[in-house]
């Protein structure tokens, strides 16, 4: 189906998704978007601050924070734009915003897939988790980037007999796990993507573009050269740094003792929330159009294949215990692509036309309703922290506290995060001289990592400002360094 003939159409819908999103680059993040945890609050604080820190001050220590070595590309990416703008939340914040809308225009850039981009840009994009999460500093947008380019490219190589094209799809779903570890699963779907297109075209006959063990053996040797790499340059050389978040995060992660009751608790209390709901009932729908029509184009069958393909994949995230949103962001994100690619091809004429036109509206309006109330519901609490902060030269300074990583992001003060189960076992106080301690007022965020090694705040410090941020009281503990 054609639509937005204009040469300019792409950018004009690039363009207005980028302007829907600059009202928040600098607010705090939505408060309905991760009820359960503190989310992005201190999350896009801890996703960057080893890179900020070896922007500002020229050293980078793997064991301060436990997520560069899980999201290694995202960080060192940051590092140009850190350099060049300043190590700020927001410049991590444009970026993957941007990634986002490249992937976007390439969809929309291609007549073939113009409509389905443009589906995806309102039922997808606009959807209210993933709006958020498109101009937050975190890794999970980007490594979903990788893999939406990666089943383009796919697609692409179907119909191109280039094997540059297969190369760089295969490189881009390593990528997503070079972004964001958790994705190396990610690495399955160009293989099952591949069989799929083979079964396909022994049932109809076709004369396949390559030979399946051909395109196989490439995608099998960039893998293994890109799983290597990163075993041999980053596994092995922080390997220790690797064992502790193993230790620490890895254990009773996932459900398998009761996967039934796992999957249905968190359809209830994760997935079937407002927002998403639409959506989820519209999955299953999509599922079956896929599996038991035949309206789809033979040209668009890898596109269909990939994102069948990494929905099936994404439902292991379905048993993880007590998911945070944004590791259920790639389900949410696969579903609406699948859902987004249905109803762009049963769009061809007549009812089915008119049908689709009316679902797309519906739902687009469902998460226009969703956008206008975030809108409203924006805060600035963070911005109020760190203008306090700018009254005071930190440059040359420590910070410590899992919070003080996103308000003194814009300090330039070296910033660590501190947690009682990773780099608290001896006293935090000792080891880094820090001239603020940002800790909630329960230190409920560190697990306690200063009560536990017998340490008071209150009588260490000299004065205590305190800040409600979204339901937190956070207490900043200005601290004398009894060596000076």
């Amino acid at each position: 189906m054609q639509i937005g003939s204009s040469k300019y159409y792409p950018f004009l819908v690039v363009v207005l998704i980028a302007l829907l999103h600059f009202p928040f680059i600098n607010a705090d993040p939505d408060s309905l978007v991760s009820t359960r945890s503190r989310g992005a609050w201190t999350d896009e604080g801890l996703n960057t601050v080893q890179v900020r820190n070896f922007v500002n001050h020229g050293t980078l220590y793997m064991d301060e924070c436990d997520n560069l070595v899980k999201t290694p590309y995202f960080g060192f990416v940051l590092v140009p734009f850190y350099s060049l703008f300043g190590a700020n939340i927001w410049v991590g914040r444009l970026l993957i915003l941007t990634c986002l809308l490249i992937v976007l225009f390439l969809f929309l850039s291609n007549t073939e897939t113009r409509f389905f981009g443009t589906v995806l840009a309102i039922l997808g994009l606009l959807q209210f988790h993933v709006f958020q999460y498109s101009h937050y500093s975190l890794a999970e947008m980007l490594s979903i980037s990788w893999i939406m380019l990666g089943i383009f490219l796919q697609w692409r190589s179907s119909q191109n007999q280039h094997w540059m094209l297969i190369t760089a799809s295969t490189i881009c779903f390593s990528m997503a796990y070079y972004s964001k570890i958790t994705f190396a699963y990610a690495v399955l779907i160009p293989f099952i993507v591949r069989y799929l297109q083979f079964l396909s075209d022994q049932i109809e006959k076709r004369e396949p573009i390559r030979p399946l063990w051909q395109d196989w053996s490439i995608q099998a040797l960039i893998t293994a050269f890109f799983a290597g790499a990163f075993y041999l340059k980053w596994y092995l050389p922080n390997k220790a740094v690797f064992e502790m978040v193993k230790a620490n995060q890895a254990s009773g992660r996932y459900d398998f003792s009761d996967a039934w009751t796992r999957f249905s608790f968190n359809l209830d209390h994760f997935i079937l929330t407002d927002g998403i709901m639409p959506f989820v009932i519209g999955i299953p729908i999509a599922v079956l159009l896929v599996l038991f029509t035949s309206d789809f184009k033979q040209g668009k069958q890898v596109l269909m294949f990939g994102f069948l393909s990494w929905f099936v994949l994404e439902m292991h995230h379905m048993l993880l215990v007590n998911p945070p949103t944004r590791y259920l962001l790639p389900l949410i994100f696969s579903g609406l692509a699948l859902i987004s690619f249905v109803l762009s091809e049963n769009a061809n004429f007549g009812l089915k036309r008119i049908a689709v036109y009316i679902i797309v509206v519906l739902l687009g309006g469902y998460n226009c309703s969703y956008y206008l109330s975030s809108l409203n519901r924006r805060t600035f609490e963070i911005e109020e922290v760190r203008n306090y902060l700018s009254n005071f030269e930190l440059e040359h300074e420590t910070i410590i506290g899992g919070w003080g990583t996103t308000l003194a992001s814009e300090t330039n003060a070296r910033c660590i995060p501190i947690w009682s189960d990773f780099n608290a076992s001896n006293n935090p106080l000792e080891r880094y001289h820090p001239k603020i301690v940002v800790s909630e007022h329960n230190e409920a965020e560190s697990g306690e990592a200063f009560l536990a090694n017998g340490i008071d705040l209150r009588a260490e410090s000299d004065s205590v400002k305190q800040f409600n941020l979204w339901r937190y009281k956070v207490n900043l503990f200005w601290i004398t360094d009894k060596n000076e």
